[in-house]
């Protein structure tokens, strides 16, 4: 079971009734370990990684995202010198 943060920043067990809270242990200096290593909690929360053709299909929309807003911006960007 992973590690979640709460909007208060305290680190909650999932799975585990909502009074049970975590000590949180400093890791760097004075720093909790939910400040220091929040991104680690939150890559231990998402148990099924992206797959390969959902990553690829979203690349390829921002691309095409990407390449519509500068079709739609040539024009300013040409006055500019661009």
């Amino acid at each position: 079971m992973g590690l979640r943060l709460r909007r208060t920043g305290s680190p909650v067990r999932v799975g585990y009734p909502s009074g049970f809270t975590t000590t949180a242990v400093t890791t760097h200096g004075d720093r909790p370990a939910a400040l220091a290593g929040s991104m680690n909690i939150a890559r231990e929360v998402r148990k099924h990684p992206m797959g390969s053709v959902i990553k690829k299909r979203r690349k390829r929309m921002s691309k095409k995202k990407h390449r519509k807003l500068l079709r739609r911006t040539r024009v300013q960007r040409r006055k500019l010198g661009k």
